[in-house]
């Protein structure tokens, strides 16, 4: 029964608010203040995960989470971060935008064949219908 409710205050939400979801969304926030029903009915598909969830959250202990503290002045500066920083500057070669791959000698394109200049000609022609024009 709390799910059929909560799903028809969801579209109760949505037809005050016109369609606008962030109106409905602001509107059943305040609703859920208010109606322990309609807080159940929307959480209770869900409450496996939220508990999985918690349970994992809580197991963990802070530490594991935390990131490693580098000290910069322990490590040596080698030739890649070198490399990587006048990449960066654009130094030497043109590397074009940061991001983008390094831009290379572009080949002019070839003469066509002859054969493949008749496959275009007859995709053309079989293209136009009887009177000349092209087919819409």
């Amino acid at each position: 029964m709390s799910r059929e409710y909560a799903l028809s205050r969801v579209k109760d939400a949505l037809e005050k608010s016109g369609g606008n979801h962030l109106k409905a969304q602001r509107l059943l926030m305040s609703w859920l203040e208010k109606d322990q029903s309609l807080l159940y009915g929307l959480v209770s598909p869900h409450m496996h995960s939220i508990i999985v969830h918690a349970l994992a959250h809580i197991d963990k202990p802070e530490q594991k989470n935390a990131p490693k503290k580098i000290n910069p002045e322990d490590h040596d500066i080698d030739e890649f971060g070198d490399a990587l920083l006048e990449s960066l500057r654009g130094k030497g070669e043109p590397t074009g935008n940061f991001g983008e791959a390094t831009p290379r000698g572009v080949n002019k394109p070839g003469k066509a064949s002859k054969s493949h200049v008749d496959a275009i000609n007859t995709i053309v022609t079989a293209s136009r219908d009887k009177g000349g024009k092209r087919k819409k």
